[in-house]
């Protein structure tokens, strides 16, 4: 929550900032892709030098379920980001170089079920009736994220009112983690000792996952929209 309102306020510096160019082109835009739907707000603050700055607030709620050939996985996801970038046309057009910082709070989460009546884990085989469920939340991601990217918007040197935009980045959110738990193992109807067997299986599971996604510490940041100049 500090880092929130530290980037907040940051961002409503950067807008009043800007307020002493009066003349200066502004645009307010809408776009949608892999961090959700965004509203932007878009302003030269120095037409000399091309600079530019934007500030953005957005994010998805999405609930869903899908089937593969062992499971069926009931999913949630929650997205909220506030972001702001400094923004350089070297062509004095709609394209543009772009940097800056983004406060995410993300959410992911998920339940299993075996469409197969059973679960495998660290190649073994349990009964789901007697594992109980298993689930599993994604955790360890920087809620303050460094943002670098390239796009285009031409609202800001134009001279029509509206304008297609377009933007394609990452933001640094560091290395993902995996977490999963198996929830009431029963373990009066288990031999001795399986429930702690389908734990110790469960954590090797997960280092296996965790291992294979180390490397996703960038998160893609890949939007289009309409921008409309004022």
């Amino acid at each position: 929550m500090k880092k929130f309102i530290k980037l907040s306020v940051i961002s409503a510096l950067l807008c009043s900032s800007v307020a002493v160019a009066e003349d200066a082109t502004q645009s307010v835009g809408l776009s949608a892709g892999t961090i959700g739907a965004e509203l932007e707000y878009s302003r030269i603050i120095q037409p000399e030098y091309n600079l530019a700055v934007r500030v953005s607030i957005g994010g998805l709620s999405w609930d869903g379920d899908y089937d593969d050939t062992d499971a069926h996985y009931d999913t949630n996801v929650d997205l909220f980001n506030v972001g702001a970038t400094l923004e350089y046309h070297p062509m004095s057009n709609g394209f543009y170089l772009a940097a800056g910082a983004f406060y995410h709070n993300d959410d992911f989460s998920m339940e299993a079920t075996p469409t197969g009546g059973e679960y495998e884990f660290n190649g073994h085989t349990y009964d789901a009736s007697l594992a109980g469920t298993v689930t599993g939340d994604v955790y360890g991601l920087n809620n303050f994220a460094p943002y670098i990217g390239i796009g285009y918007d031409a609202s800001l040197f134009g001279s029509d009112n509206w304008f297609f935009t377009f933007k394609a980045g990452a933001w640094y959110q560091d290395s993902p983690k995996v977490d999963l738990v198996s929830h009431d193992c029963a373990l009066d109807t288990f031999r001795a000792g399986t429930c702690d067997d389908l734990r110790y299986d469960l954590d090797q599971e997960e280092q296996d996952i965790n291992d294979d996604i180390e490397d996703y510490k960038w998160w893609p940041v890949l939007h289009i929209g309409v921008s409309y100049r004022f």
